[in-house]
């Protein structure tokens, strides 16, 4: 039996990405792709692929290296952006149909690609959408991260109903990591209480140490990955004890 497992991992340069790379590759099973802008890790089954998600032509013309050799393979849409932070009367029009397409659109289609390429492959598939509360909660000022991230995991419910009636199908969750340190908790701390109200709240969670490890939540996710069928429900927030 084959004993390959492949990853493919988006916003592979910082935050959750970076740290679920930096563990899968510690299996020398496991070969691991991680699609980015840039990149700072190097090992021998990792291999990067410069990619701007917003760019959709760059992400149709990406080719699954998939084969039967493989005993899993992991589509994980982890890459995502906040954007501006500020009601839709100040907002940027410009700039709002980025966010659209880095943390829906690109996430659609590579998982429409994903799942073209290996629905006839007999072996374990697993699509995970990296979600957010915000995709159930509203956030003033947050319009369209929280849009997009809606749709992101209507899109995973989609799917995970669509394949249960395949012959070998996959499974899709939407997991919402929690608030984790990374960057873009750096770019809400850095925001004006003017545009908005909530700051305060996220600059507490820092102060009070209250923010989840990148490597905590790539430990979950990992787990997910490797035991799919552990889980009966594809829509869920990751809990972290301590």
């Amino acid at each position: 039996m084959n004993n390959k497992h492949l990853y493919l991992v988006t916003g592979s340069s910082s935050g959750i990405g970076l740290a679920l790379c930096r563990n899968l590759v510690k299996n020398s099973s496991n070969f691991v792709i991680g699609l980015a802008r840039t990149n700072s890790l190097h090992a021998d089954n990792f291999q990067f692929h410069a990619i701007d998600l917003s760019d959709t032509k760059a992400v149709l013309a990406f080719g699954f290296p998939i084969s039967d050799e493989y005993q899993s393979v992991s589509l994980i849409n982890n890459a995502g952006m906040l954007g501006e932070v500020n009601t839709l009367d100040k907002i940027d029009i410009t700039a709002l149909e980025t966010i659209i397409q880095v943390n829906y659109t690109s996430a659609m289609l590579l998982a429409s690609l994903f799942i073209q390429k290996t629905q006839h492959l007999a072996i374990q598939k697993t699509i995970i959408n990296v979600s957010s509360g915000a995709a159930t909660g509203a956030y003033a000022s947050w319009a369209n991260y929280c849009a997009s991230k809606a749709a992101l995991e209507m899109l995973s419910k989609c799917i995970e109903l669509e394949q249960t009636q395949m012959e070998f199908p996959i499974r899709c969750f939407s997991i919402a990591p929690g608030v984790v340190d990374t960057k873009m908790q750096e770019h809400i701390r850095n925001s004006s209480l003017e545009n908005f109200a909530m700051k305060p709240k996220f600059e507490e969670l820092y102060e009070k140490n209250q923010l989840y490890s990148p490597v905590k939540v790539a430990e979950k996710l990992i787990h997910v990955l490797e035991n799919p069928s552990q889980y009966s429900e594809s829509i869920f927030r990751i809990q972290i004890e301590g």
